[in-house]
């Protein structure tokens, strides 16, 4: 190949926390920049140095040296420094959608206070990629993607012919999303570390840049060819611009000290015939080890954590804040900013990932508690406040008004709980709960807190301490779409109808539930006659692997869940079981179920080493919806190097699974190809799993439980990982990490759902994603507003459209409406705003708007493509 350029980018992939906690990792970066601003100065022939696509690492570094802000500024705007695009570098499949949206706007927008931001959709490290990371890329300008997993290398003996599976990519590729949406790929076939540590010696110098080079040319379809020159926290080799020097002096290429952009640009000037990748790239057509799947279970308890998080900012504070902006209210983007910077610090893949040593993920769960305390208290504030808009002057004397909101884009009749107090004195023993119109609500006492102290904090005066009767009650809400409807509690005196006894059965107008042995549930579809048997059969096995990947022991003998009294091995699945014991048994207006209660018990590492998790199965079989809520509460007496799961025998005629991804349910094959040599081929979900057929299907909905496997055992078994633990972190040294074998007390909360006919078309998607995301509800009190008792602000149609984002513009005194179609089937979509809204325009993620739209009567209507993302900006 005539003409070469090597292209030597110096950079450090920095993992901000991993192998050492954040504060020892920090000093290194400190001494890294001081050393990096130090050769800048000295030595005008060093190029640029990549600061890894990411703008934290400068915050980090000024928190210690705030002084060198302006030396940061002047290296950046001279473009010896390249910042940005990312805020950090963040695993895609453990983080939301908008997350990474969120990501990329704070990264931008901080880059630019140093410089130019980077515009390379630099994603080193990921494991493996979303299928919209193109349409993401390109709703923020960049046109380019530049990574080193989730595909396989160009194969130079294959014939031209051969399937993408023997063929394998070059470095250079279109990368085509989920959307059609196309960036150029830079696949690094030889890793971001291909040029680190060049060697001083002339002759070594010149001997390594030379296998490098040739080794580039194995996979290059262009004559620029990448040489990354560092890895893993690596200090710049400050004499590089030297080394560089002494390659040009011996090689007839030309070598470049550059930059990634321009790198990019060269690439794109000259290649052709590029090879098409489409989609989520997640090493399809590898051995199935390189994407380190089973990060999607090390240390649940984050991802749960995260789940929250990622909720309460998207789902609550930033869309309860947008319709209070909306009706006059202000907005705080300060305080949103913060708390999305400081979700953002748990995104790297090191962290959000669990593949990091204990003291990394103790300060991943303060930073999550600290979002969810300031989060709730913002969205409580603005709840309030549009709660206080809301007119409940008719609410009788002796009630307490409750102001429920749905989040999701579609209407939703679900029930409710929520928190409600009464003035001491008040005798309550039931209640009896209406709509704003009078109508009984069915309800019912979850629990009575009795006299509780608790305190007010006026914005006017000091705290109020007061006494209360307080009372959790759940209640069956009809509320609009991204919307709200009023409820009244009032103190009852009649007595609570007698529960009717449960048995070994419950049903509601669609489903029929069995309890069986083992725990396990047969699930009559009354829709269809079709029975789902021996569902959620809870197995645990061991894992010899790290918090990367499972491994599945030669010897492993499942263990399946027994009364407290026993505990037996069983070789395989299909083993014989025992009753669980029912340590309750309820049935109420709102729902029938039972509590069961039992143990696993399995050998450890000798005949004197027995571990146990004791486990409590909560099954809840809502009256109002065909679904079957499952809560496992486990307690890990002493349990290590496990992984549990619960199975759920589908038998359906499907070769293919659809999972709710990022910006689109995701389709992907059971079977892997034939060069798969991982025996596990667990894959990632976001709110949900289905398994279809013809007949119909089942959809299991999930809170913070991302890790699936469908096995290949004939009966297109569902495993649902509820609980994995592991010792050490893996990869490249013996890092002991006791905290990942998951001790304590650990949730697990799923539904079952089954439908008659596909996903779309039976709206369970929407059910599925309601479990994952309740409906919330503020008590309120009497008052005149201007609000009427319910009300929707944003209703999406068809149903299957998914309302992703409702906020304030970053940049403009506008609301944002995000929206997407999930699906191959291009729609005509409505979007009705029950906002005061004067106009209307597309825009991109990057908020920058784009053609106006028409506005008739609160609605707009526009054609949506397969899987398209669609950014409205509204002016109120």
């Amino acid at each position: 190949m005539a003409g070469r350029t090597l292209h030597v980018i110096s950079h450090s992939h920095w993992d901000r926390e991993w192998y050492m906690p954040f504060e020892l990792h920090r000093r290194r970066l400190v001494k890294l920049l001081d050393d990096l601003l130090e050769v800048i100065d000295r030595d005008p022939e060093f190029g640029s140095f990549h600061l890894d696509g990411q703008t934290i690492p400068l915050d980090d570094y000024l928190a210690v040296r705030p002084q060198q802000r302006a030396r940061l500024q002047a290296a950046a705007q001279a473009g010896r420094l390249t910042v940005g695009p990312h805020y950090i570098l963040q695993d895609e499949f453990l983080t939301s959608a908008e997350a990474q949206a969120r990501n990329l706007l704070y990264g931008l927008r901080h880059a630019a206070e140093f410089g130019e931001p980077l515009r390379v959709g630099y994603l080193a490290d990921s494991f493996g990629h979303i299928g919209q990371m193109p349409a993401l890329l390109r709703g923020f300008g960049i046109d380019n993607a530049v990574f080193g997993r989730g595909v396989n290398r160009l194969n130079p003996q294959a014939s031209p012919d051969a399937p993408l599976s023997e063929r394998g990519y070059p470095s250079e590729l279109c990368w085509e999303g989920s959307d059609g949406s196309q960036v150029l790929g830079i696949f690094m076939a030889n890793w971001y570390a291909n040029a680190m540590d060049i060697p001083s010696d002339q002759a070594a110098c010149v001997a390594r840049f030379e296998a490098i080079r040739d080794a580039a040319l194995r996979y290059a379809t262009t004559p620029h060819l990448l040489l990354m020159n560092g890895c893993d926290h690596t200090p710049c080799q400050l004499h590089i611009s030297t080394l560089i020097g002494q390659a040009r002096e011996a090689l007839d290429d030309v070598v470049v000290h550059s930059r990634l952009d321009d790198y990019v640009r060269a690439v794109q000037a000259t290649v052709i015939d590029l090879e098409l990748a489409r989609g989520e790239l997640r090493s399809e057509y590898t051995d199935g080890w390189g994407t380190l799947t089973n990060v999607l279970s090390s240390r649940l308890y984050l991802k749960q954590a995260n789940t929250r998080c990622q909720d309460l900012l998207e789902k609550h504070l930033e869309p309860l804040q947008a319709v209070d902006f909306a009706l006059g209210g202000g907005i705080d983007r300060d305080f949103r900013a913060y708390l999305w910077k400081l979700l953002l610090q748990n995104h790297p893949h090191d962290s959000i990932c669990g593949c990091s040593c204990d003291q990394v993920h103790q300060e991943m769960e303060t930073r999550f508690a600290k979002v969810e305390q300031l989060a709730d208290q913002l969205a409580k504030e603005s709840f309030e406040r549009l709660a206080g808009r809301v007119d409940t002057s008719a609410l009788p004397a002796d009630a307490v008004a409750v102001v429920v909101y749905n989040p999701l884009g579609t209407a939703r009749r679900e029930v409710v709980e929520v928190e409600v107090s009464f003035e001491q004195g008040v005798e309550v023993d039931e209640v009896a709960v209406c709509d704003a119109a009078g109508a009984p609500v069915p309800a019912t006492v979850k629990e009575d807190h009795g006299l509780v102290w608790d305190y007010a904090l006026p914005d006017d005066r000091f705290r109020v301490p007061f006494h209360c009767r307080r009372l959790t009650v759940e209640l069956l809400a009809d509320v609009p779409a991204c919307g709200y409807a009023t409820y009244q509690i009032a103190p009852s005196s009649a007595a609570p109808p007698p529960e009717p006894e449960v048995g070994d059965v419950i049903e509601n107008e669609w489903l029929r539930v069995e309890r069986c042995d083992g725990y396990t549930v047969n699930l009559l579809d009354k829709r269809t006659g079709r029975t789902w048997e021996g569902l959620n059969l809870l197995l645990l096995g061991g894992d010899e692997g790290d918090e990367y990947n499972y491994r599945q022991p030669a010897d492993d003998a499942l263990v399946g869940l027994e009364p407290e009294t026993c505990g037996h091995h069983h070789d395989d699945e299909e083993c014989d079981h025992q009753h669980g014991e029912v340590a309750l048994a309820w049935s109420n207006p709102l729902s029938a179920g039972w509590a069961l209660t039992g143990s696993f018990v399995r050998e450890g590492a000798d005949e004197h080493d027995v571990q146990q998790i004791g486990a409590t199965v909560w099954l809840a079989l809502p009256t109002h919806s065909p679904r079957l809520d499952v809560q496992v509460v486990l307690e890990n007496y002493n349990a290590t190097d496990f992984r549990l799961r619960a199975h759920f025998p589908t038998d359906t005629a499907t070769g293919v699974v659809q999972a709710d991804g990022h910006f689109e349910v995701v389709e992907r094959a059971i079977t892997p190809w034939s060069g798969w040599t991982n025996p596990s081929n667990c894959q990632p979900c976001q709110q949900f799993v289905d398994l279809s057929d013809e007949r119909g299907g089942l959809t299991v909905a999930v809170r913070g439980l991302p890790e699936y496997e469908v096995l290949r055992d004939g009966r297109n078994t569902l495993a649902l990982t509820l609980l994995r633990g592991t010792g050490e972190i893996g990869d490249w040294g013996v890092f002991p990490t006791p905290e990942a074998q998951c001790q304590g007390t650990q949730l697990a909360d799923y539904s079952l759902l089954p439908h008659p006919g596909a996903l779309a078309a039976e709206g369970v998607d929407a059910l599925a994603r309601g479990f994952a995301l309740p409906l919330t509800a503020r008590q309120t009190d009497r008052h005149p507003g201007e609000l009427p008792p319910r009300g929707s602000w944003v209703a999406l149609q068809p149903s299957t459209l998914v309302l992703s984002a409702l906020r304030v513009a970053e940049d403009r005194d506008e609301l944002i409406v995000r929206f997407y179609n999930p699906y191959a089937t291009p729609v005509e979509a409505t979007v009705q705003c029950g906002l005061p809204v004067t106009a209307v325009h597309r825009c991109n993620l990057n908020e920058e708007p784009a053609a106006a739209l028409p506005l008739v009567a609160g609605a707009v209507r526009l054609a949506v493509g397969a899987k398209e993302i669609v950014s409205l900006a509204l002016r109120c």
